[in-house]
């Protein structure tokens, strides 16, 4: 049985790839932060809470014996990033450069999985996006992850396996406010149980391509297994949706037809109009594709949120 490192396992993301990890006859060392879900209890699962800002932190982690590390922890909304740029190159690329600083200090080389962004490609590219399509970061955050890739591919230098990941937006239970979905949900839940009266937009026009958690963590699993090493893959699914249809989506799944009002400070420096992304590479190197239908990642977020 193989082990495997997991940083911010107690993040949206962290949780779901645990449970695919674990359902796959992997043991796992979780690391996350104070904030998040706990982590003890799983059998199967080191937990561990550290400050990964802190390289003797950092050093903490036993590289020795880890087959893999999926490196998930950091700042990852894309909002916020508009106001403290330095606190998303400082945090983004610092926690990478200590934990393969740690690991080469103790002669571990376990395969690295950098996870990116697909919010880092030219808003001017033909689309849809391909691994080769030109990047132009149009946000703090973008830059962060165009560091963290080079950051991998300069450890790859080092002797490293270091595979690349940009994912596109994620949804699914258990995301936390500050994204599209969950803001949606999280509102249509209060309007349902009498708290609003009306639900707060920003920008419904912009097209997104959006999968599943669930179906992104299964990428990961398969990329640590089956991902060629200094390559970096898009996780997609091939559709674009604009905020309309998911706002109608998730109005379905709860059976509301709310009051809608357009909030100004919801609205982003710049917004990219349209973005849609091929998956054809990660779907040649390990038979990975999208399986889970949008109508069950929005009646399965609205659940979770009424039982928030």
């Amino acid at each position: 049985m193989s082990k495997v490192i997991v940083t911010g396992a107690n993040g949206f993301v962290g949780q779901h790839l645990l449970k695919e990890l674990l359902g796959n006859g992997y043991e796992v060392v979780a690391v996350g932060g104070s904030q998040g879900a706990p982590l003890g209890g799983q059998a199967g699962v080191q937990a561990m809470t550290l400050d990964l800002t802190k390289p003797d932190e950092a050093a903490q982690i036993d590289f020795s014996g880890a087959s893999g590390v999926v490196h998930l922890a950091g700042l990852a909304a894309v909002g916020p990033s508009f106001d403290d740029p330095k606190l998303y190159m400082n945090v983004n690329v610092g926690l990478e450069i200590n934990l393969f600083e740690a690991a080469l200090k103790q002669n571990a080389k376990p395969r690295f999985l950098v996870i990116s962004s697909g919010t880092l490609y030219d808003p001017k590219a033909q689309q849809p996006l391909t691994e080769e399509s030109p990047v132009l970061p149009n946000s703090p955050y973008a830059v962060s992850k165009l560091g963290q890739e080079q950051m991998a591919l300069y450890y790859e230098t080092r002797s490293f396996d270091a595979i690349i990941a940009r994912p596109f937006n994620h949804i699914g239970p258990g995301q936390g406010p500050g994204f599209i979905v969950p803001d949606f949900a999280q509102q249509l839940v209060a309007i349902e149980k009498g708290g609003q009266q009306e639900l707060s937009v920003g920008n419904l026009d912009a097209k997104r391509d959006y999968t599943d958690v669930r179906d992104i963590v299964r990428a990961y699993r398969l990329l640590l297994e089956k991902g060629r090493s200094g390559e970096v893959y898009n996780i997609c699914s091939g559709r674009s949706l604009n905020g309309h249809e998911i706002l109608d989506g998730l109005c379905q799944a709860a059976g509301l037809k709310p009051e809608i009002k357009q909030d100004p400070s919801k609205m982003r420096p710049s917004d990219t109009p349209l973005v849609s992304a091929s998956y054809d590479k990660l779907a040649h190197d390990t038979g990975w594709q999208p399986e889970i239908a949008l109508e069950t990642t929005f009646a399965d977020v609205i659940a979770d949120w009424r039982n928030r």
